[in-house]
C-alpha cells in the first residue's frame, strides 16, 4: 500500500531524442507540489475464447489503455507551457495553436510503501496534456485556497533495446540505493542537472537509457 505522494520527476526530450534537464516537483515554494496521481488501464478486460464447447482460452495479455490522471498544485506556467508544447518568445509570450506538439517525457512518481520502503513508478515515453485553465473570482469572505490543476499523462511503449523494450512502465519498492539509481537511469532522470523551475536541454541522456532511445526513435519516426 502506497502512503503519500512525495515527488514527481520529469525529463523532457527534444525532437532528436536528447534529454533535457529533469524537472522536480516536490513542494518547493512557488515551484509546484504533487497532489494526486491515479494510474489506470493497467489490465485488459479478459476475453473468453470458445473451443470444444467450453471456454478453452482466456485472452489476457498486455496492458489496457494506460493513463495517469495527475493533480499538480502551483506548477510554474513556464514549466506548464513546456510540457504542453507551447512556444515561447523572448518576451515570455507563449503560443498554442495548430503546430502545438507536447514533447515526449519520461516520468518518475515517488511514494512510500507502508513498510517505510521507497515506492517508485516510472514511464519511459509519455506526453502531458492540460485540457483547461481555470480563473475564478476571489471571495472576500473566504481565505484563498489554491486548487490543483488536472493533467493527463499518456504513456506508450519503449522502443529501446534491452530490458525496457516494449514495456510501458516500471515499478520498484525497496531501499537499495543501487536499484534506485538503475531505475532512474532507465528513465534518464538526472539529479545533478535537475530543476524545479524549467527544463532547458543541458545534458544528453545515458546511452543505456530506455527513455532516451525510445524518444529518439519516436522523433525519427514522426518525420
Amino acid at each position: 500500500m502506497f502512503v503519500g505522494y512525495k515527488r514527481l520527476k520529469i525529463t523532457p526530450f527534444d525532437e532528436t531524442g536528447k534529454a533535457g534537464t529533469t524537472i522536480i516537483v516536490q513542494g518547493d515554494p512557488h515551484k509546484g507540489a504533487t497532489v494526486t496521481a491515479e494510474i489506470s488501464g493497467l489490465a485488459k478486460d479478459p476475453v473468453k475464447v470458445a473451443g470444444s464447447d467450453i471456454d478453452y482460452y482466456l485472452s489476457r495479455q498486455g496492458l489496457g489503455d494506460a493513463k495517469v490522471a495527475l493533480g499538480i498544485l502551483d506548477l510554474p506556467e513556464e514549466t506548464a507551457d513546456l510540457l504542453s508544447g507551447f512556444k515561447t518568445d523572448e518576451n515570455k509570450i507563449s503560443y498554442g495553436g495548430a503546430d502545438t506538439l507536447p514533447p515526449y517525457c519520461s516520468v518518475e512518481m515517488e511514494s512510500v510503501e507502508d513498510t517505510g520502503e521507497t515506492a517508485l513508478v516510472g514511464f519511459y515515453r509519455s506526453t502531458f496534456t492540460r485540457d483547461k485553465i481555470d480563473m475564478n473570482t476571489l471571495d472576500s469572505s473566504k481565505s484563498f485556497t489554491p486548487e490543483a490543476d488536472s493533467w493527463t499523462l499518456t504513456p506508450i511503449s519503449s522502443t529501446s533495446e534491452g530490458v525496457t523494450n516494449g514495456e510501458v512502465m516500471q515499478k520498484y519498492v525497496g531501499k537499495d540505493a543501487a536499484a534506485i539509481t538503475a531505475f532512474e537511469k532507465q528513465l534518464s532522470i538526472t539529479t545533478e542537472n535537475s530543476s524545479t523551475t524549467n527544463s532547458g536541454a543541458s545534458s544528453s541522456a545515458p546511452a543505456s537509457s530506455g527513455a532516451s532511445s525510445a524518444a529518439s526513435s519516436a522523433a525519427s519516426g514522426a518525420e
